[in-house]
């Protein structure tokens, strides 16, 4: 009985479930049922919509911009994009690399052998020339001092016997009491007492001397780059205990193409950026190498910097520009405005609110210099453009001549650049709607 209830449950269970998955198949969705027709005659109201567009477009003054302007549209740009023309001054220069080298540096080492009892300085430590910055054990050479002293002493005192000898010899020759190869004897002494005083001063110099090289002194003013030795090692001469540098004059050696070493003279000024320094540095060339290097066959040039920045350090990397040619008073465009196609440099120009390509001929370019818009690189123009002029300052890719321009402030997250490219084709920037 039990079973054929449980049967039963089971059965009902299922013809539910076949019902309710019927029903989910076949529900028509909210506005599923709409007209077709009303659907059509929407998608023929957009599209009259769009034809009526279209005319007004072409329609000449209605438009606004003419026939022409429907056409070919309306580019908008940055103010920044464009550029009103000014004289100016450009220079041909000679790119030039290089790392900054210390004028003056050298190595302190131990003039004679002991155990280092003290060093003073460390790595980065300033020192100025004379102050002591390491000390050798001096007792070995204090107790050769006290030596010589003593030898000179004893010297003294027989160079004082033998004068009195040969004096008294003297007197005694005169009187003819000796011979005079006794007296030549007496003379002969007290020449050889004098000889060993005078050695025994010698001696007695070397040993102070020696005393004194115990304190290891800075030969220079400057910044101690190295510490080589450490206290309780035994050091003999020639050991190296730390190493200074001068970091006021500094040196660069640059290579200079053999084309156009002839353009380069002493005494140039040479425009400096160095790695990690913001502010531009400027030196000088203070030597020409007269033979090429070798497997480059360019000419080393050496430029001299004067630092009196503290963040300027020995092997910092340096990028300059040596000016060799200067014209002031010219026309000068940022070298991205220079555009070349088909054999001929032109720049977009805007007269009259519209764009034109105009050819010009360039001249002097200087790939390094700073231009009015802010970009790097420009170009001299001597035929094509004079002052006043207005040009598009910025490559934004091809762009359709004839076509009217507008000035405007990007949208915001929009550039101006994106904008005038996509008018270009046609398509407003995503950011700037059509008025």
């Amino acid at each position: 009985m039990k079973g054929t209830r449980l049967s039963a449950l089971l059965v009902l269970a299922l013809a539910i479930g076949v019902a309710g998955g019927w029903w989910a198949a076949h529900r028509t969705p909210a506005g599923a049922g709409s007209d077709p027709s009303a659907s059509a005659s929407r998608t023929g109201d957009a599209t009259g919509s769009a034809a009526e567009a279209g005319s007004s477009a072409s329609a000449g003054p209605a438009g606004g911009l003419g026939s022409d302007a429907g056409v070919r549209g309306t580019l908008e740009f940055a103010a920044s994009d464009l550029l009103r023309l000014e004289p100016g001054t450009i220079a041909r220069t000679i790119p030039l690399t290089g790392t900054l080298k210390p004028v003056d540096q050298t190595l302190v080492r131990a003039k004679v052998s002991g155990e280092l009892v003290e060093v003073l300085v460390r790595e980065g430590t300033a020192v100025r020339a004379g102050q002591r910055i390491a000390r050798i054990d001096p007792t070995e050479f204090e107790a050769r001092v006290r030596e010589r002293e003593a030898q000179r002493r004893s010297a003294d005192a027989q160079v004082e016997q033998a004068r009195r000898t040969m004096d008294n010899n003297r007197a005694l020759l005169d009187k003819g009491f000796i011979s005079q190869n006794a007296f030549d004897n007496a003379r002969s002494g007290f020449e050889v007492a004098v000889a060993n005083r005078d050695a025994a001063v010698a001696q007695l110099a070397q040993a102070r001397k020696a005393l004194a090289d115990t304190a290891v002194l800075a030969p220079m003013t400057g910044v101690v780059a190295e510490r080589f030795a450490q206290v309780g090692e035994k050091v003999s001469p020639d050991s190296r205990i730390v190493s200074i540098v001068d970091l006021s004059r500094m040196e660069i050696e640059a290579p200079v193409p053999a084309s156009e070493i002839g353009s380069v003279r002493l005494g140039q000024a040479v425009s400096l950026r160095v790695e990690g320094v913001e502010a531009p540095q400027t030196g000088e060339i203070v030597r020409i190498n007269p033979a090429t290097a070798a497997g480059t066959r360019s000419v080393p040039v050496y430029i001299g910097l004067d630092n009196r920045d503290p963040r300027i350090r020995a092997g910092l990397f340096a990028q300059g520009t040596l000016a060799v040619e200067r014209r002031e008073g010219v026309i000068v465009v940022p070298a991205a405005a220079v555009r070349d196609a088909a054999g001929r440099s032109f720049v977009y120009r805007v007269v009259d609110g519209r764009i034109e390509e105009r050819t010009v001929t360039a001249g002097l370019r200087d790939p390094a210099a700073r231009a009015a818009n802010g970009s790097t690189g420009v170009a001299e123009i001597v035929a094509g453009l004079q002052a006043g002029d207005t040009i598009v300052g910025v490559n934004l890719g091809p762009l359709r001549a004839g076509s009217a321009v507008r000035v405007g402030a990007p949208a915001t997250g929009t550039d101006s650049r994106t904008d005038a490219a996509a008018q270009t084709t046609g398509t407003p920037a995503v950011g700037h709607p059509q008025r």
